[in-house]
């Protein structure tokens, strides 16, 4: 089964060969937009899907016996959702399309990248990173001439993703990593800090400036970088265009208690609406001290019953985002409760901040910036390579762990 296929994966020409599994997981991360067809109201990715499922079922012995099989986890998620459902009345359906492809596609992702040399499966995504963000600087280049690759925009890239803010989700994890090992990777990181900035997202501007701030953490620095960070926000971005302005200073004023947003006859901007709108259905669970959420699948369920009798139900926006709750965290937090969203939080720091600097350390951080965009936006537990960057976040720490030990 193992076809082999060579790949440059760090530019001083080290030659690494890469098994098709490494491949396809690899691949699995950016073929969403490419390889996604809609299926009884489900996206599935006709290359990444497949892959999963096949390989899961012909290693699945194997799978289950292996060191890194996170079955607590799968535990935790399947007798807490089983248990909201039943008191909170909700469909079983949700939590099938949820917990499914969640044990398949997250085993796979953990099964691989300890059978094989995560660090080199690592680099791997960060050279596809680099011929995704060539391929985007080039569609933003043909947009101008009226040739749309994959893009309705003219001039604003996304490569393979469907939107610019989703494509920053991958992308700025090696970014950042280029980052850290800036001398072995400087054309790398000129080439995606160029597609980073020609997508125009604030997400993906913002997930990179945190992590780096947090990377260079101690008492000095963030007596700078806060003050820093606030100018560039408030002072910089907030006038580099309108599709800033508007989001962040409505985003400010529903946050600072103008509701308005959520009335019929209000014109505001749809990612504002998205992220309140939705946040509000979580808050709503813990104020009615549900601690555990709503269950895997049950947020669009909450959501319409929470709008029930609102006349937010006539607004243009009304029930944007409702699936899959705007971003991950908030998703967390709607489905898997307050205990859920600690215990995920804790998760992600314990694997950042207990590392020593050098390759555990930049590993880690650069899959922190995956999860950091996916808090302001996109809410899917397998979409976009989460399952990747949790695996490879959580193998990464206790690999670190192993060597500390010996």
């Amino acid at each position: 089964m193992l076809a082999y296929f060579k790949t440059i994966t760090s530019p001083n020409k080290l030659v690494y060969e890469a098994s098709f599994p490494e491949l396809m997981l690899i691949i699995s991360i950016f073929s969403k937009e490419i390889g996604s067809r809609r299926i009884l109201g489900i996206d599935f990715d006709f290359i990444a899907y497949p892959f999963a499922i096949l390989y899961f079922l012909f290693y699945l012995k194997e799978i289950f016996l292996s060191e890194t099989f996170p079955w607590k986890l799968y535990l935790y998620l399947i007798s807490t959702s089983l248990f909201s459902i039943l008191t909170l009345n909700l469909l079983y359906s949700g939590f099938f399309k949820q917990i499914v492809p969640i044990i398949i596609i997250l085993s796979v992702n953990f099964f691989i990248l300890t059978y094989y040399d995560w660090r080199k499966v690592f680099r791997m995504y960060v050279k596809f990173a680099f011929l995704t963000a060539l391929f985007g600087i080039f569609q933003v280049l043909l947009s101008y001439t009226g040739v749309k690759i994959l893009t309705e925009q003219v001039g604003r890239l996304d490569s393979v993703a469907y939107e610019p803010s989703h494509y920053a989700t991958i992308l700025v994890p090696a970014l950042v990593f280029c980052f850290f090992y800036f001398q072995h990777y400087k054309l790398y990181f000129a080439v995606m800090l160029t597609a980073l900035i020609l997508t125009y997202n604030l997400t993906g501007y913002m997930s990179f400036l945190v992590v780096i701030s947090i990377a260079y953490i101690n008492p000095l620095y963030l007596i700078i970088s806060i003050p820093v960070l606030y100018y560039l926000v408030f002072h910089v971005l907030i006038h580099f265009n309108s599709n800033f302005n508007v989001r962040i200073l409505d985003t400010l004023a529903v946050f600072k208690g103008d509701i308005n947003v959520l009335n019929k006859n209000v014109d505001a901007n749809g990612t504002t609406v998205s992220l309140y709108s939705n946040l509000m259905v979580a808050d709503d669970n813990l104020k009615k001290g549900n601690l555990i959420g709503s269950g895997l699948g049950g947020h669009e369920e909450m959501y319409h019953r929470f709008y029930k009798n609102s006349t937010f139900k006539y607004n243009w926006f009304y029930g944007i985002n409702a699936v899959s709750a705007h971003s991950l965290t908030i998703r967390i937090f709607s489905e898997l409760g307050i205990v859920g969203l600690i215990c995920y939080i804790i998760t992600i720091i314990r694997s950042v901040i207990l590392l020593d600097n050098g390759i555990y350390r930049t590993i880690s951080l650069a899959c922190l910036s995956h999860f950091i965009c996916k808090s302001f936006k996109l809410a899917g537990f397998i979409d976009y390579g989460t399952p990747f960057f949790f695996a490879m976040l959580l193998i990464n720490f206790k690999r670190y762990s192993q060597h500390i030990e010996k």
